[in-house]
């Protein structure tokens, strides 16, 4: 990211995150057509997914990850299902991928084996070819698969940040930032209608049909609803992962209750038909257009999101090597971008007692700004010397009529207060 900013500005952060993107989603629409989907199907669920999931599609680290994980159902489905043994080195290069793109998502890994293990489990021991409801996939190279599990688990120790991978993810979902930062909180069904719809459909499926589901179909769906129950920024798991397998589900229930003979007609003739095929690539191309068209007006950095020309005249008129500047949650970000030292950014996990001992930045950053506490004994406990403020905010009011500090700086979105 450091090299792409530097040799072609945002530009090449933006194309990268564009390609990473179209990467995405055509992964899993041929993982979709790989599980025996069909054409129809899979092109819709993946517009589907692609949708739900436009919020994942940002220069941070999960959209490498994301893809990484749909790369690893790729090649499971290769060494199990198909029996090709040069996808357990693939996924050995994909572990370690993973562990230095995003270590904190790293124990997804090998859980995503599981449900195959349970397979194997499965049919060893229940025999369930002959059951009503459940079934297994003919399953080849299971005992690379435990291979696979055991290595990785060790190569979640190949980073030059030995162990995190196994603390992050506990870290990150405990302390005060669960109840501050919108994507760590948990889910509601009741008003995810999204997620309550899938929910609805696989009980349904499973209880009042007589759909025959694979094991492994079901446990990862199942195991993707409760985990997007969990936090809110799991529902992207759901959305481009789970989808899969929620996907083979509906497939077998359509099937079952849909001759086949009709239903092979229908879609082969769609399937074949160029006009069919000319009326979704210009929807694609149209959206495309559209949405883009729309981007090219907008500047890289939002001056009402972030504090654009206050950045700036810091930078020119104030020694800010040497100042304490008191910033925003989720614009410090930007003043670090341009080498300010600031009192916190967005990396919530940061500063929170959990990631750093006695550190308890965030929970006095959240007491300040919702007025629990008087801002003068957080400013003092940390010697700001500067304080840059949205205007009209709850500090802004107070901060204004206070002799100890003095305005530097106003524009249309941001003030900046100096200390006497």
């Amino acid at each position: 990211m450091y090299f792409l900013y530097h040799s072609f500005g945002f530009k090449g952060i933006y194309v990268l995150t564009m390609v990473l993107a179209g990467a995405i989603a055509l992964v899993l629409f041929h993982i979709l057509l790989k599980e025996k989907n069909g054409l129809i199907i899979s092109f819709l669920v993946t517009l589907f997914a692609v949708d739900c999931s436009s919020g994942v599609f940002a220069a941070r680290n999960q959209i490498f990850s994301f893809l990484i994980f749909e790369l690893e159902v790729y090649c499971l489905i290769g060494l199990l299902e198909v029996g090709k043994k040069r996808y357990f080195w693939i996924l050995l290069g994909l572990a370690f991928a993973l562990i230095n793109f995003h270590d904190t998502m790293y124990p997804l890994f090998f859980v995503m084996m599981m449900p195959y293990l349970a397979e194997i489990f499965f049919s060893k021991i229940w025999k369930l070819e002959s059951s009503n409801k459940l079934e297994y996939s003919h399953l080849k190279n299971g005992k690379y698969l435990i291979i696979l599990l055991v290595l990785s688990i060790l190569i979640g120790f190949c980073t030059p940040l030995f162990g995190t991978a196994y603390t992050n993810l506990v870290l990150c979902m405990e302390g005060v930032s669960t109840n501050f930062i919108t994507e760590l909180q948990p889910v509601n069904l009741v008003t995810n209608y999204t997620l309550s719809l899938i929910t609805v459909l696989v009980i349904a499926i499973l209880c009042f049909t007589k759909t025959k589901v694979k094991i492994k179909d079901l446990l990862f769906t199942l195991g993707f609803i409760v985990f997007s129950l969990i936090a809110m920024r799991n529902l992207y798991f759901m959305y481009l992962i789970g989808i899969i397998f929620f996907t083979n589900i509906f497939t077998s229930f359509v099937n079952t209750y849909i001759k086949e003979k009709n239903r092979m007609n229908t879609f082969q003739k769609l399937e074949k038909s160029r006009l069919f095929m000319i009326v979704c690539a210009s929807f694609i191309v149209g959206i495309s257009i559209y949405r883009f068209s729309h981007q090219l007006a907008k500047e890289y950095v939002n001056e009402l999101d972030y504090p654009k020309e206050a950045t700036s005249w810091i930078l020119e008129n104030v020694d800010y090597e040497n100042a304490r500047i008191w910033t925003h949650f989720n614009w410090g970000s930007y003043l670090e971008l341009n080498g300010i030292k600031v009192f916190l950014d967005s990396r919530s996990g940061m500063y929170t007692v959990e990631s750093n001992e006695n550190c308890t930045v965030l929970s006095d950053w959240i007491d300040v700004t919702q007025g629990n506490i008087n801002y003068q004994i957080i400013f003092d406990k940390y010697d700001i010397t500067h304080v840059l403020v949205e205007n009209y905010e709850l500090i802004d009011n107070y901060i204004c009529d206070d002799e100890n500090y003095h305005l530097i700086y106003k524009d249309s979105q941001f003030s900046l207060y100096e200390k006497n």
